[in-house]
């Protein structure tokens, strides 16, 4: 492609300036929007130039083009080269390259930016494989089958160009070259993996090597043909045979050399290829590849046996189908001695200062574990202080030695004796003992004192205990036994550990708010006490304090005792601080003091309540704030009438009347306290007061009591014979408003 002019970015800014400074513009604009102009989506074969340039075009924000501008064009996927790989900008905005596609098939990738522009452009090829440049064998080579029997893999190639793709939709013709036999589908054709596999070739009829050709219809193409090779084998084994000496020795646990082998013939003599033998050795001795196949000159051997770990006489059997096996037989000798372990003492522990109970000993034995004896061991103590006696010792028939005495150090902690030999590999044997502290002599809190947590719930932190002996040393191994004053524990009787700790399981406070207490005992010591302040949890449910019905009180009257409520917890311990309110539910009650704040008790009390001046029951309720109550807590008092204070008539007290007859309306007067309450029980006097008649039973004075209304009646009212006015007076005892009242009556 022809270069087009081009010029630096800075000269372009130049005279953008200059022109701006003429035009009144704003100056040259950097580069805003890379663009392809040629095609991106491109088709070709590996390794082939691209036929056209690739081309992108390089504009400021407003669309105008950029000349002077850097563009990168980079090879990104498949390979292949681009050229130029940095192009320049002419004065229409355009730069360009040429792009070798890369030797691998399938997708391949260029890309083109341009410094402060955000987009990339990508070109992308598909690359199709080249034509037929080599041939290889893909599958089916160095068979073996019977002579005259189809192999069980038909031979295949792999057809690939020369950048080692693979062509498909590629002859190939498949013919017989050497041993006799046939093939079927002798023309294939490659498929997508570059592939071509004859259809079945059956091998010529004698025993041997067999060959197939391969040829690929095509020039250029290197390896071709492709020539496979099979051998024909041997009918059914008929005979077997020792190819080693059936008598061996050997030692102990060792290779048996050389490995015994067997020959396989056929009813011909002629070497039976691929019969399965089968090794089997005797009980302590082991075969490796107990299963073979003989080979082409029908010999198998398995790949080792190795005799057992005890001095005897093993035997190896191989054996081929139903014929009689062929048995080796090989005695083993006793072997070196190569390796020394602990046989006792080891990871004891007793007090500083003193002897371990037990003798530390080893065993000496060769690489099978068989004991040596007559092999010096030499006893050290390398790390702890202590000493040891006696240190000298010379293996028995057991191959064991053992140390005279050890004695520990003064100080707690590890110890360690060392036990070489000369001439033994695996060494030294280090024998550890531990060193422990004295017995307890003191006891002392470690950690879970004075907690405060919610009543019933489990502590932060579980409470440790430290366990020293007369010289401040931990003591480890000591049980300790913790008891609560209230609540439950899990992991009651830990044991120390090795910084002579004991940390209890878990401390469950008990459900009553207040100090609770754990005590931590060993024996001879004494014992330490951890304190624990419960508190209450959230406000549960709200309690009565005192009777929540009342004895009956006057209308209008306080009520004594003041309503008291107690909030609690889920385990009933008294709620500080909780809101509570006290509200009425029925009647006219005057609350004063109904939003109160528990205290340290929990009670939350009314400053007083007042009841209405109606006659009735008045409830009321109280409100925990955050706290749903079902049923409601409710205090319920009943209120009762003052003394009778005023009267009324509650029949008409002027009406007509008949002669000699009862009047329509009976006198009857009503008694209520000064809030219009029915009175009960007051006495109410009925007299005839003027003119002639009988009221009552056939009376002229009538005493009645009022009942649950206020009521009382003079019961009847019966005129006399003559006319005019006749009255009854109805008198309530005391000092009643509104008594007595006058009952008038006329007959015309």
């Amino acid at each position: 492609m022809q270069r087009r002019a081009s010029f630096s970015w800075a000269a372009l800014a130049a005279t953008a300036a200059l022109l701006a400074a003429c035009n009144g513009d704003d100056g040259p604009r950097p580069p805003s929007t890379l663009a392809a102009t040629s095609a991106t989506n491109i088709t070709g074969a590996v390794g082939d130039l691209v036929s056209d340039p690739l081309v992108v075009k390089v504009t400021d924000d407003r669309g105008a083009a950029l000349g002077g501008i850097v563009v990168t064009f980079a090879v990104a996927e498949g390979g292949g080269s681009v050229t130029p790989a940095v192009d320049t900008t002419d004065n229409t905005g355009v730069a360009s390259t040429r792009w070798r596609l890369g030797g691998t098939a399938g997708q391949q990738r260029v890309s083109a930016t341009v410094t402060g522009v955000t987009t990339q452009i990508n070109f992308i090829a598909a690359a199709a494989a080249g034509a037929p440049a080599n041939v290889a064998v893909q599958a089916g080579n160095n068979q073996s089958a019977t002579a005259g029997s189809v192999v069980p893999t038909p031979p295949s190639v792999i057809v690939r160009d020369r950048f080692n793709n693979p062509v498909n939709a590629t002859s190939v013709f498949f013919s017989v070259s050497s041993g006799g036999g046939s093939v079927t589908g002798a023309g294939a054709t490659t498929n997508a993996s570059g592939v071509a596999t004859v259809g079945s070739w059956t091998l010529g009829a004698n025993v041997g090597t067999n060959t197939l050709t391969a040829l690929v219809v095509a020039n250029g193409v290197t390896s071709n043909p492709v020539t496979f090779t099979a051998n024909g084998t041997a009918g059914t084994a008929a005979g077997i045979s020792a190819q080693t000496s059936t008598s061996i020795t050997g030692t102990v646990g060792a290779l048996v050399t050389p490995v015994p082998g067997i020959r396989v013939v056929d009813a011909n003599g002629n070497p039976v290829a691929g019969a399965n033998v089968t090794f089997t050795a005797s009980t302590g001795s082991t075969v490796v590849g107990g299963t073979r196949t003989t080979n082409l000159q029908g010999v198998a051997s398995p790949d080792g046996w190795q005799l057992g770990s005890t001095a005897a006489t093993y035997t190896l059997s191989a054996a081929v189908g139903s014929l009689p096996p062929v048995v080796f037989s090989a005695v083993a000798r006793p072997g070196a001695a190569t390796s020394m372990v602990a046989l006792a003492g080891n990871n004891q522990s007793a007090t500083v200062g003193r002897t371990l109970p037990i003798d530390p000993a080893v065993r000496i034995t060769d690489a099978l574990g068989n004991p040596v004896s007559g092999i010096e061991v030499v006893f050290d103590v390398i790390d702890g202080g202590g000493s040891a006696v006696a240190r000298r010792q010379t293996t028995d028939a057991n191959g064991t030695a053992t140390v005279g005495a050890w004695t520990l150090g003064e100080t707690p902690g590890t110890n360690t004796l060392r036990a070489t030999a000369s001439g033994i590999t695996v060494q030294p044997v280090l024998f550890t003992a531990q060193a422990t502290p004295g017995t307890p002599a003191s006891f002392s809190i470690s950690a879970g004192n004075n907690q405060t947590a919610t009543a019933g719930s489990v502590l932060p932190v579980a409470p440790s205990v430290v366990v020293r002996d007369n010289r401040g040393n931990p003591v480890s191994g000591v049980t300790v036994t913790f008891t609560a004053s209230a609540g439950t524990l899990t992991g009651a009787t830990p044991v120390t550990n090795a910084a002579g700790q004991a940390t209890l399981g878990s401390w469950r406070l008990g459900n009553t708010a207040g100090v609770q207490t754990l005590t931590a005992s060993i024996s001879n010591v004494p014992s330490v006490t951890f304190t624990a302040t419960a508190t209450a949890g959230v406000a549960a449910n709200v309690v009565v304090v005192g009777d929540s019905v009342a004895p009956n009180f006057p209308v209008n009257s306080f009520i004594s005792p003041i309503p008291t409520a107690r909030v609690v917890d889920a385990n009933g311990n008294p709620v500080s601080g909780a809101a509570v309110t006290f509200e009425s539910l029925d009647g006219t009650n005057t609350l004063v003091g109904a939003t109160r704040t528990t205290g340290a008790d929990g009670l939350a009390q009314l400053t007083s309540w007042r009841i209405g001046t109606a006659a009735g029951v008045y409830r009321l309720r109280v409100l925990v704030n955050g706290l749903t109550l079902t049923p409601d807590v409710t205090w319920r008092v009943t209120g009762t009438a003052l003394a009778a204070s005023q009267a009324t008539a509650l029949s008409l007290v002027t009406q007509p009347a008949v002669a000699s007859a009862a009047v329509g309306s009976i006198p009857v007067v009503r008694v209520a306290d000064q809030f219009n309450n029915p009175v009960q029980g007051v006495t109410v006097t009925f007299a005839v007061t003027g003119g002639t008649a009988t009221i009552g039973a056939s009376a002229a004075t009538v005493t009645a009591v009022t009942d649950l209304n206020g009521l009382a009646s003079a019961g009847s009212w019966v005129m006399d014979a003559g006319s005019g006015a006749r009255t009854v007076t109805a008198t309530v005892a005391g000092t009643i408003l509104g008594s007595p009242i006058v009952f008038t009556a006329t007959v015309p």
